[in-house]
């Protein structure tokens, strides 16, 4: 028993967990980070993103995930991203985020991914956000979001590329493939 956790056949049979995602441009990163920073315990798990398909187990094969995810990104165009103003999942998740304006391209994107790696969407709808600040007491709520609504302005970038992200031993999250749209 004690090899279980050095036999490389053996781990290859673990689920491994992923999670698709677009990064923030440095640009915009250098606006969201230090609020994270501040309001969200989980900033130093990830860099400042927008989540695409949330984490999800899968014990397939690296790269047969990849290529279905490939199928989906080379006939994809790039995307406009617009962020116009901050929400929260209040009382359901003590989440603030910065929200991405209406995205039929994004949420094709989404539900498309999905589709293909034969996964149930969680959380009903899909709203598209960064998250800015997690774990905000209720009462603390309305004091928070006023601090940060003066660094959230109406901000729009091109994403060319989604990336899969997998924790590593220290529970940080790093992109482990990229993949251009459209290519």
């Amino acid at each position: 028993m004690d090899n279980y956790y050095h036999n490389p056949n053996l781990i290859n049979r673990r689920h491994n967990q992923y999670a698709v995602v677009m990064f923030l441009p440095s640009e915009l990163d250098a606006i969201v980070a230090p609020l994270r920073t501040r309001y969200d315990p989980d900033s130093t798990l990830i860099e400042s993103h927008l989540t695409v398909v949330f984490p999800f187990q899968s014990d397939a094969p690296l790269e047969d995930l990849c290529d279905l995810i490939r199928r989906e990104t080379k006939t994809h165009p790039s995307i406009q991203i617009e962020f116009d103003s901050m929400g929260d999942f209040y009382p359901t998740s003590p989440v603030i985020y910065w929200a991405v304006r209406e995205n039929e391209q994004l949420k094709g994107l989404n539900s498309r991914l999905y589709s293909r790696l034969g996964l149930t969407v969680p959380h009903g709808d899909f709203v598209p956000h960064v998250t800015i600040a997690r774990e905000i007491s209720p009462q603390r709520l309305m004091l928070v979001k006023e601090e940060i609504i003066p660094f959230l302005s109406h901000e729009k970038f091109y994403t060319e590329r989604i990336d899969l992200v997998s924790p590593l031993g220290d529970r940080r999250w790093v992109s482990i493939r990229k993949f251009p749209l459209g290519k």
